[in-house]
C-alpha cells in the first residue's frame, strides 16, 4: 500500500507538466506520442489518457493476466525506444513482459535529437479477480521440467456466436506462448467429440496428435493449465 501511495504522488506530481503544455504545441522529438497496452479489457492505467509530457503511470490489471506488451509511439521517426533495454520500433508491439504477483517497474526510453525521456509504468495485479480463463492454441512443443509439463503454443482468436457456445477462430500472427502445467492438470487426447484422458503427461505428449490436429483448448487459472482438450467448434 505504502507503494501504492507514493506511485500516486508520483504521477500526482507530473500532472502540472503536463497542463504545461499548450495545445498545439510540438512534441519533442525525444517524446512518446503514444503509448498503447495489450489488456484493454482489463487493465487500468492512471492517468487514463497518454500525455508526452508525463513520464510516470500506474497499470492495475486482473489478476489472471499472465503477460503484457506494450506500443510505444515515438514523436520523431529517428527515435530510437527501448522497452526494459529491448529495442522496439516505434508503433511496434514490445517483448513480452511476464506478469507477478509482486509490483514491478517497465522502463520505457526515447532517444532522439541529443535527448532522452524514459517513461516509467508501474504493473500491478489487483488481487480480487481470480478466475478461469479458456483459450486456444496450436501446440507445438510439450517438455517435462522435474514431472511438470510446460506447453508451448500459438494461441488464437476465439469468436463465439451470440448466446451460443459455437465458436470459430482466427489466428492472423504466429507468436510462441509458454505455460506450465498444475501438477493436477487434467489432459485429454483423442477425437473432439469423445476425447480420452490421459494417465499423465507423458501419455499426454506421446498421443496428442493421435486425433490428427493439433490445435487444443487450453483452460487456465493464472498463470497454470488445469485441463487441456482437443477444440472443438462447439
Amino acid at each position: 500500500m505504502k507503494r501504492l501511495a507514493a506511485v500516486i504522488l508520483l504521477m500526482a506530481m507530473a500532472l502540472p507538466g503536463a497542463l504545461a503544455q499548450q495545445a498545439g504545441a510540438p512534441v519533442p522529438a525525444d517524446r512518446l506520442i503514444a503509448l498503447v497496452h495489450n489488456a484493454p479489457n482489463t487493465g487500468i492505467m492512471l492517468p487514463e489518457r497518454f500525455s508526452p509530457e508525463v513520464d510516470t503511470y500506474l497499470l492495475t490489471v486482473a489478476d489472471w493476466v499472465s503477460r503484457i506488451t506494450f506500443t510505444p509511439t515515438a514523436a520523431s521517426p529517428d527515435a530510437v525506444i527501448t522497452v526494459n533495454g529491448q529495442p522496439v520500433q516505434s508503433g511496434q508491439k514490445s517483448q513480452i513482459i511476464p506478469m507477478t504477483n509482486e509490483p514491478q517497474e517497465v522502463r520505457i526510453t526515447v532517444s532522439a535529437g541529443g535527448g532522452q525521456t524514459t517513461y516509467t509504468v508501474y504493473l500491478q495485479r489487483r488481487p480480487s479477480e481470480r478466475r478461469t480463463r479458456v483459450s486456444a492454441g496450436f501446440i507445438s512443443e510439450i517438455s517435462l521440467h522435474e514431472g511438470k509439463a510446460v506447453i508451448s503454443a500459438d494461441l488464437v482468436t476465439l469468436r463465439y456466436q451470440e448466446n451460443t457456445n459455437i465458436s470459430t477462430f482466427y489466428n492472423d500472427t504466429v507468436y510462441m506462448y509458454r505455460y506450465a502445467c498444475a501438477p493436477n492438470c487434467l489432459f485429454y487426447y483423442g477425437p473432439a467429440g469423445s476425447p480420452i484422458l490421459a494417465r499423465g503427461p507423458q501419455e499426454f505428449i506421446n498421443q496428442y496428435l493421435s486425433g490428427g490436429s493439433n490445435l487444443y483448448y487450453l483452460i487456465y487459472i493464472e498463470d497454470e493449465i488445469v485441463a487441456v482438450m482437443p477444440y472443438q467448434a462447439d
